[in-house]
């Protein structure tokens, strides 16, 4: 598995990235990447993308942006991604506890602890690792977002944090703990 960080608009980042991607596992570059284009892509059921070409069957990915920001990780299995930009979300954040006791499992409403000291960021923290599940299965919202807690998935590996070039941008990463 490997994350990606960069300035959306920049229409070739993503296949920069997916090109380091190939070098760095060693994969073969599918014919389209060496002619500089796109990889097709296609939607799955729920509208998760993959890449429709032979050649990157074994290739999976996520991608997700906030405002100016955007993430892609490419993984060799089902992946999920999310990113929040907490400084753009303020619109967002007043009404996180709203949102937390609607959405949230009990344990995840105890991890944020309303009123204390970085409640906020800690929602965010929840919340990409929720949108990051769901990215992960590839049911997307029709998953239920109050139907699980972060906290009790087994199968599963999420990782939090901050991306380096840009700490204000929190992201979350959902891959199989197999």
């Amino acid at each position: 598995m490997k994350l990606y960080q960069y300035k959306r608009n920049d229409g070739s980042a993503f296949n920069e990235a997916l090109i380091d991607y190939m070098r760095v596992t060693g994969k073969s570059m599918p014919a389209s990447l060496l002619r500089g284009e796109m990889p097709e892509t296609r939607k799955g059921k729920h509208g998760k993308p993959y890449f429709a070409e032979q050649e990157l069957k074994d290739v999976f990915f996520s991608r997700s942006h906030s405002h100016e920001y955007e993430i892609v990780c490419f993984s060799d299995g089902e992946i999920g991604v999310d990113c929040e930009d907490l400084q753009a979300r303020k619109d967002r954040a007043a009404d996180f506890e709203k949102i937390a006791k609607r959405y949230f499992a009990e344990d995840e409403n105890k991890y944020i602890e309303p009123g204390r000291p970085g409640a906020e960021e800690r929602f965010f923290d929840i919340w990409t690792a929720k949108e990051a599940y769901v990215k992960y299965t590839g049911r997307g919202f029709a998953e239920g977002f109050n139907g699980f807690s972060v906290f009790r998935l087994p199968e599963v590996e999420i990782k939090t944090g901050r991306l380096e070039d840009a700490p204000h941008v929190v992201y979350s990463v959902c891959r199989s703990n197999g």
